[in-house]
């Protein structure tokens, strides 16, 4: 919607990348909070998210690449600019993830503890970092004339914009865009109610990880839901039928239920041993 925060001759400050900033910091802020209440120094947490970040923008920047090569095959250049946007959330976590994990190891950690220490700090940098793409106008929804649509000037021609103007679906010099569904708001307030739900329980998990577990279920399905209403290029498509990250979503639930089916088989097995180990010294 306004993609830039403050334009002075050549010099830009892209409302995006403010967004991003703010996300990150937001998201370290929660976690050494957190990191606090489980007697892991924050200097730690710190160390961390470096790691992440750095693994969380290459892998973000090459899934949207990937997802758009077409455009990025003939304008090469245009792949080393992120401060325009243009970042997919799976390729992110996937590069932070391994990031993270990279650290953790090399540390000799508990993973299960940080990724629990982790997990509301990512969902409400999610969130915040939506409003970015809402900024920018990018990661938006199909073509809709319902009450909810919003149309995006064409001033600094957004992601939204060329993408119409491409399809043929507003003529060259339209001062707006068609009305879209505001997909990146409303992943907002799902990742906040998702956030609220894990800083609300995380005092009373029942065994590590399950936290961690839980945020990549409760994502995967909101993902899932609100990629039936972004609009997608044909690449990024499966079959016809569902999107690539819908897919990744798929995995993501089926990976937390897993998870969580093993914490509770883990915590059962390691209450019966105790058990058997009382009873012995009885």
């Amino acid at each position: 919607m306004h993609r830039y925060l403050l334009v002075i001759n050549n010099f830009r400050i892209p409302s995006y990348g403010v967004m991003m900033i703010i996300a990150y910091l937001t998201a370290i802020w929660v976690a050494s909070k957190e990191s606090k209440r489980r007697g892991v120094d924050p200097f730690i947490i710190q160390s961390l998210s470096i790691w992440i970040i750095v693994g969380l923008i290459i892998g973000a920047r090459i899934w949207y690449v990937w997802e758009n090569w077409g455009y990025f095959s003939e304008n090469i250049i245009e792949i080393f600019k992120l401060w325009e946007g243009g970042m997919v959330f799976y390729g992110g976590f996937i590069g932070g993830f391994i990031g993270g994990i990279l650290y953790i190891k090399m540390n000799r950690f508990s993973i299960w503890k940080f990724l629990d220490i982790m997990a509301p700090g990512i969902a409400i940098a999610i969130g915040t970092g939506r409003i970015g793409c809402f900024l920018n106008g990018c990661c938006f929804g199909k073509v809709t004339d319902s009450w909810i649509g919003i149309r995006f000037p064409a001033k600094y021609f957004p992601p939204v914009y060329w993408t119409q103007l491409k399809r043929g679906l507003i003529s060259s010099g339209a001062s707006h865009t068609l009305p879209v569904i505001p997909t990146q708001l409303i992943s907002t307030m799902d990742l906040l109610v998702i956030f609220g739900l894990l800083w609300w329980i995380r005092k009373r998990t029942p065994f590590k990880g399950f936290l961690f577990s839980l945020f990549l279920g409760l994502y995967g399905l909101h993902r899932f839901i609100i990629d039936f209403f972004r609009y997608y290029e044909g690449n990024a498509l499966m079959l016809n039928i569902i999107t690539l990250s819908q897919f990744v979503s798929i995995l993501m639930m089926l990976l937390s239920i897993g998870f969580i089916i093993h914490g509770y088989r883990r915590k059962k097995a390691q209450k019966s041993k105790n058990s058997q180990f009382e009873q012995e010294v009885k």
